[in-house]
């Protein structure tokens, strides 16, 4: 059976609930011969037969909880992220997540992945269109697409808490898998690595570790992604301390010179406290003020103290 035989039923057949009602979800018609062969210049990536074949019966779905799903590539911006590219848009929903299919040499776009704005996480969904199709329709039919879009939110943020955890350099790699060997030598010598070949519960890409200025790399189409950045706008930012300016006590002031005695010629600070009432027009004395004034202020006034 060919894919767009496996791929239709989902989209064609009825979308029923628990109660077999019928849903809003409904399937947009087919495309025209002359349509499709006008699509492959705008289409990202090569159209295959396959996927030709599905747009001949549907090009796309209207009336999901993501919104409107398109097949064609038209309806939506080209992927932000040239590591993904070409990539199908299927579809943007309402938390701006972006839902893309990479095109590549499969019969049907693959993998599905979904992109988070914040937090700036990729998250692996499905290997192939008509796999991500047959979950839609289970969740969307079991009523259950709200707790889907939990579990994916969660596995969102389970990456992005161990963003760091995670990392891997790339001199750490290359000991261990030959297979990316030469794709590593390449890698700046600051970068980080994420291997998303194996198969995880939680399986997505930190793209945002970097911070804006982190720079975007991958090993052919394999799940093995890097990220290289300043590190002042990343996660390795160091955090300076506030500095908080110490505050003067408003009937304290400090004055203190060096004086050297005629025997030991040692050195000591005179620190004398001044009043608030002994004012020299509500400012600190100067040198000249002080000094004359030194000898001839009453004891009372205030009281003199040697401080080695």
């Amino acid at each position: 059976m060919s894919a767009p035989d496996t791929t239709m039923p989902l989209i064609s057949a009825p979308w029923l609930n628990a109660e077999g009602n019928p849903l809003s979800v409904i399937p947009l018609p087919g495309l025209r011969e002359e349509v499709i062969r006008s699509l492959e210049c705008s289409y990202p990536g090569i159209l295959s037969p396959a996927m030709k074949e599905l747009l001949s019966r549907s090009c796309g779905l209207a009336g999901t909880e993501f919104g409107s799903i398109d097949f064609t590539g038209c309806w939506f911006l080209e992927e932000p992220h040239a590591v993904f590219r070409p990539a199908l848009t299927l579809a943007i929903d309402d938390a701006e997540r972006r839902w893309i299919a990479e095109v590549g040499n499969g019969d049907l776009p693959g993998p599905i992945w979904c992109v988070f704005p914040h937090p700036e996480v990729a998250v692996y969904v499905s290997d192939d269109l008509a796999t991500f199709l047959a979950t839609l329709r289970e969740r969307t039919c079991q009523g259950e697409v709200s707790r889907w879009l939990d579990e994916l939110t969660a596995k969102a943020r389970a990456v992005w808490s161990q963003r760091h955890a995670w990392a891997i350099r790339p001199y750490e790699a290359h000991r261990s898998d030959p297979a990316i060997r030469g794709w590593l030598m390449t890698l700046p010598a600051g970068a980080y690595v994420y291997d998303l070949r194996a198969r995880s519960a939680v399986r997505g890409w930190p793209y945002g570790v970097a911070g804006p200025s982190g720079r975007h790399y991958r090993c052919g189409r394999l799940p093995v992604f890097a990220v290289a950045g300043l590190p002042e706008e990343g996660w390795r930012a160091s955090r300076r301390r506030a500095r908080v300016a110490h505050a003067k006590a408003p009937f304290l002031e400090e004055a203190s010179f060096p004086v050297e005695t005629a025997r030991s010629r040692c050195r000591y600070h005179i620190r004398r406290e001044i009043p608030a009432q002994r004012t020299w027009g509500g400012r600190a004395p100067k040198w000249g003020e002080w000094r004359s004034g030194f000898h001839s202020m009453p004891a009372a006034q205030g009281e003199s103290r040697l401080c080695a």
